[in-house]
């Protein structure tokens, strides 16, 4: 007669491997879902952006800023420590800082983000960063003169960058992406999944104005759960 104990074991194996099969498909669908969701979402460009944080990481916050407005003021200086200290350097996030100069309330903050720009063509983006937010109307030349000298600014360089005014391109091209993300003042903040192959941020999360840690942290902690 048949061996009952070897076609159990056969029937046994093949549960398991049809299982598998199911499981793999099942995963596979949920990842097609994830994705064809993540393409639906608004996306940023954050190629060439100055960031914070480790390249591996996922999750990344997008800030869209003016030096000169106080909401921007206060997140820098009250709530950006505890996220760097909680999220960025622990490498749970990245942060992408974009320009978002509001012409019509403070006509002199570009100044600051284009002496950021120049900064950075001489890898002192972050060094400059911290010391250009100020009450709006205080970027005189004189100012930024003395700001790129205290940071170590090849002083001819960053003239010669500041007259030429080559970043003015850029910064009002990222000033157009917030508007287009529907983002309705500044500070603005995006939350979400990046893409390292086309270096875009799909958006889960949008945040407005100079909110608590914990709103940001509600925000940042959600979708981590997403991205696991």
């Amino acid at each position: 007669g048949p061996n009952w104990a070897v076609l159990a074991f056969i029937t046994a194996i093949g549960s398991v491997v049809i299982s598998g099969i199911t499981w793999f498909q099942l995963r596979s669908t949920v990842d097609d879902l994830k994705s064809a969701q993540l393409a639906m979402m608004p996306s940023i460009d954050i190629a060439d952006a100055p960031s914070l944080g480790p390249e591996s990481a996922t999750v990344t916050l997008v800030e869209f800023s003016d030096y000169e407005c106080p909401f921007c003021i206060r997140h820098f200086q009250q709530t950006m420590p505890r996220l760097v200290r909680t999220y960025i350097d622990p490498g749970r996030i990245a942060y992408v800082f974009r320009d978002w100069p509001v012409d019509e309330l403070h006509p002199q903050s570009i100044r600051a983000h284009e002496a950021a720009h120049c900064a950075r063509e001489q890898r002192k983006f972050w060094e400059i960063h911290p010391r250009l937010f100020g009450p709006p109307g205080t970027h005189t030349p004189e100012l930024l003169t003395g700001v790129a000298r205290d940071v170590g600014l090849d002083m001819g360089a960053f003239a010669g960058c500041i007259d030429a005014k080559r970043s003015d391109p850029a910064i009002r091209h990222t000033s157009q992406m917030a508007v287009d993300l529907g983002a309705t003042g500044t500070p603005s903040f995006f939350v979400g999944v990046r893409d390292r192959r086309t270096q875009t941020v799909h958006v889960l999360k949008t945040l407005s104005g100079a909110q608590p840690f914990e709103v940001f942290a509600e925000a940042i902690d959600g979708v981590l759960a997403r991205a696991r």
